[in-house]
């Protein structure tokens, strides 16, 4: 190679690499400022990628989702009906050495796992009728039972008792008449119409009224149980008709 082409070759990288430069700064210059948008609305309207929500001020803003699933935050109650096979749940229950329940349970978890969930039964502290509370003599008869949460897959849930299963583990338990279920998700689509939301977004400085902004985090609350169904209201009797 010789130093003229040698030259021009080292030449031509430097002038690509100041024009790559400039441009992207160029381009940094022009974008405007981003402003922040924070506060507590309602869902009004849910399109593909967005929602519509009106804040306590009354201003009605478009708000696009973030782009990682897990900043979005969705939690609610629901009804025993809505649980599904395939869910993920998660209780605190009383066993004894064979792994059976000895209570039921009134409180359940449904969740979304992550890579860092650990599925399974998990020592929660002990307690048992073996264990002496008072000064008294332990009774060798009484069940030793320990406490433990447990987190899995439901797999089937009928006539009062659910089935759960995690990777090596599998335990049916009873459920109390009288309940809590609770929703702890990332999942979009259990946003609904009419649900309380906590904004954290942005938008360019200029630009406020497009009311348009880009979601770092939204929190969303459910406003009714999932799987609840209103009664319809009785149809009032029309008394001309009925004589």
């Amino acid at each position: 190679m010789t130093k003229l082409k040698k030259f021009n070759r080292i030449f031509s990288l430097f002038a690509l690499t100041a024009f790559i430069f400039a441009t992207a700064n160029a381009n940094a210059q022009q974008q405007p400022p981003k402003k922040t948008l924070r506060g507590d609305g309602t869902v009004i309207a849910i399109g593909a990628g967005k929602i519509q929500v009106e804040l306590k001020d009354g201003n009605k803003w478009v708000i696009y989702k973030p782009d990682k699933p897990e900043a979005i935050d969705v939690s609610g109650t629901a009804v025993l009906p809505w649980l599904k096979r395939g869910m993920f749940v998660s209780f605190a229950g009383l066993f004894d050495a064979k792994g059976a329940s000895q209570i039921e349970i009134k409180d359940i978890l449904v969740f979304q796992p992550n890579n860092d969930t650990k599925l399974g039964p998990k020592r929660d502290g002990i307690s048992g009728a073996n264990k002496n509370l008072f000064g008294g003599k332990p009774n060798p008869n009484a069940v030793q039972t320990s406490r433990f949460l447990i987190s899995g897959r439901l797999v089937n849930i009928n006539n009062g008792k659910m089935v759960v299963e995690a990777p090596g583990f599998r335990t049916t338990v009873s459920l109390a008449k009288k309940m809590t279920i609770r929703v702890k998700s990332h999942n979009p689509s259990l946003i609904r119409v009419g649900d309380k939301v906590n904004i954290d977004a942005w938008y360019y400085e200029g630009r406020a009224q497009l009311m348009q902004a880009k979601a770092n985090s939204l929190k969303f609350i459910s406003e009714k149980p999932y799987g609840y169904v209103e009664k319809p209201v009785p149809a009032e009797k029309d008394e001309d008709a009925s004589k």
